[in-house]
């Protein structure tokens, strides 16, 4: 009887040890599910606050009144980046025309993988671009920054209907410009550039005046575009800032490709090559010619001019307009401006 008694007694307290275990087992489970279901929580958290820094570039959006645009907005509002939706391409490059419920129509600007050599690059870019807000400049909307294998770097501008300056400049489609228009948009192009140089401090070079990036708005008004090149300006007493040369061939100001020296003079250069061009309706550079800055009616007094302007208009030049010695001499800048 006492065998039987110490045999239950042994039995009854190994099965109190074995269920002992089997809680201790299932409690370290638990901790190690708790432990494991936190840490995939904390790895996510983390991986959607780096997304949404790498996203907003270590920019605020809001802060700098731009939308953060997400890569696959962009994708549907230019079908995916069709080649009909393509607006133009550059060395920086390709623009898109895209198409919003809430915006309408806006240019979307994609850059190539090696635009930019950092990732804070791009954002300085944006910073900057920000600051930009005059109705001769064609006003940044938004960007996009995406990583991985479809990463992006995009920035969005308003969209401007009627293309660039060269295309009427060289006349293509038939599109000319009455002596009216030219003026306005000389006017327009100099206050946009004027705005850079003297309404933001410190200053903004442009570096790539041409006419391509000066681009035609809905009431024929000027917008200077393609910001690509910008470079801050001198500060205080400095006159100007060395920098490496960087442009299109035709509109570089030749001081600048000697010295290395950069300054707002480097864009009045260029502004002037645009002025002979819309009088002459030349190219800037012509195989077959000497540079634009040589050409010269060789007498305005005697309206030359009209003949020369006539010649590139195919006829289509008021007679009344350009008999004023007064709208000639607006667009044929004086030589100093190249000293």
């Amino acid at each position: 009887m006492a065998m039987r008694f110490l045999l239950e007694d042994s039995q009854t307290h190994d099965h109190s040890h074995n269920h002992k275990q089997q809680i201790w087992l299932i409690l370290i489970i638990v901790i190690l599910i708790a432990l494991l279901g936190f840490s995939v929580f904390f790895f996510f958290c983390r991986r959607k606050l780096n997304r949404n820094r790498s996203h907003n570039g270590g920019l605020k959006a809001e802060k700098l009144k731009l939308r953060y645009f997400k890569l696959e907005e962009l994708e549907k509002a230019t079908e995916n980046f069709i080649a009909d939706c393509l607006l133009g391409s550059g060395a920086f490059g390709n623009v898109y025309k895209g198409s919003f419920e809430g915006e309408g129509t806006l240019a979307i600007k994609r850059a190539h993988v090696e635009s930019y050599q950092t990732t804070e690059e791009f954002r300085n870019e944006v910073r900057l671009l920000s600051t930009v807000n005059h109705p001769n400049l064609v006003a940044l909307v938004g960007f996009s920054e995406e990583s991985g294998p479809k990463g992006a770097k995009i920035l969005v501008y308003e969209y401007v209907p009627h293309g660039s300056l060269r295309e009427y400049i060289i006349g293509r489609g038939g599109r000319n410009f009455t002596w009216r228009q030219r003026v306005n948009i000389a006017i327009g192009a100099a206050k946009g550039i004027a705005h850079l140089h003297d309404g933001i401090k410190p200053c903004i070079i442009h570096r790539d005046i041409k006419p391509s990036n000066i681009l035609i708005g809905e009431r024929f008004e000027a917008k200077v575009s393609d910001f690509g090149l910008v470079k801050m300006g001198p500060i205080g007493d400095q006159s100007h800032v060395s920098s490496q040369v960087k442009g299109t061939p035709g509109y570089l100001d030749p001081a600048y490709c000697t010295s290395f020296h950069l300054s707002p003079f480097s864009d009045v250069y260029s502004f002037g090559v645009i002025l002979l061009q819309l009088v002459s309706g030349r190219p800037a550079v012509d195989t077959t010619r000497n540079h634009i800055i040589d050409w010269q009616p060789a007498n305005l007094d005697q309206t030359c001019a009209e003949v020369a302007v006539e010649k590139c208009r195919q006829g289509r030049v008021s007679r009344g307009a350009t008999s004023k010695k007064s709208s000639i001499q607006l667009f044929y800048p004086n030589h100093a401006i190249w000293k």
